[in-house]
């Protein structure tokens, strides 16, 4: 039997319904995504060092910058920036032989150099740590240099910086159902450097603890924050580029690795 066909009119309007039908979906569904971020509301709003830098902050922070997928090293003071290392992706059957390389975890060595290691997640029945490899990175001149596979560490440092100063002035923080805390205890007893609420109750800090010169507190609440401690104390964004990242994906020294900012 052959087949039917519809009327020129009836094709036509069938061919409009479908093109509305189209459009009208995906529209649909970013609405939805917009209303429900409106509707989440934002995380708590900072100056960003990045638009306005602080010269007066000194120190160079490494994290790992979410849109590039590289390690990249900013100044303190919110400027400038550059990427020192990026990663190649490995064999997919590589990662599912030997585990699935995680991190990076980053840290500083005194001569200046950066640390960048990525460890293995392995597993099961439980999902534990193992050493996958290490980099040294020397930042101003972006050499980088293998670590032997037996000197790598099998696990990250669950310590990113120190939380007692010199002077005896301690930072602790606290997190949780969307609240988040810092303070500092010294002398003259305790105040809060930051208090902020999140739009819901995942909003939290990662850590908190002293920039390596002790003039200035880092924490991560997705975001890295700049805190200074004069009395009201300041915080400010350092940067929103790592928000996958977690305590030991970004790590601050107190050396002035980049130009000042102009």
């Amino acid at each position: 039997m052959p087949a039917r066909l519809l009327p020129q009119g009836r094709m036509a309007r069938w061919t409009l319904v479908i093109f509305a039908v189209v459009v009208a979906v995906p529209t649909l569904f970013a609405a939805i995504f917009v209303l429900g971020h409106a509707f989440q509301g934002e995380d708590p709003q900072f100056e960003s060092l990045s638009e306005n830098p602080d010269p007066s902050l000194h120190g160079t922070v490494a994290y790992f910058a979410d849109g590039t997928q590289c390690v990249r090293i900013r100044a303190a003071a919110g400027r400038p920036y550059k990427d020192v290392l990026c990663p190649e992706s490995e064999p997919v059957s590589k990662a599912e032989k030997e585990g699935k390389l995680v991190g990076p975890q980053l840290a500083w060595r005194p001569d200046g150099r950066l640390e960048v290691t990525m460890f293995r997640m392995v597993g099961p029945p439980e999902p534990i740590y193992a050493a996958g490899w290490q980099k040294l990175v020397d930042v101003r001149s972006g050499g980088v240099e293998d670590v032997p596979a037996s000197d790598v560490p099998a696990e990250p440092d669950a310590v990113p910086g120190p939380a007692v100063s010199p002077a005896g002035e301690r930072v602790d923080w606290s997190s949780g159902d969307g609240r988040v805390e810092v303070t500092l205890t010294d002398d003259s007893g305790t105040r809060t450097l930051l208090s902020a609420k999140g739009p819901s109750e995942t909003y939290g800090l990662d850590t908190a603890f002293w920039a390596p010169d002790f003039e200035w507190v880092a924490a991560f609440d997705g975001r890295i924050l700049v805190i200074t401690t004069e009395d009201p104390a300041v915080t400010r964004i350092l940067t929103d580029e790592s928000g996958m990242g977690s305590s030991f994906n970004f790590a601050v020294t107190d050396a002035d690795l980049l130009p000042p900012a102009r």
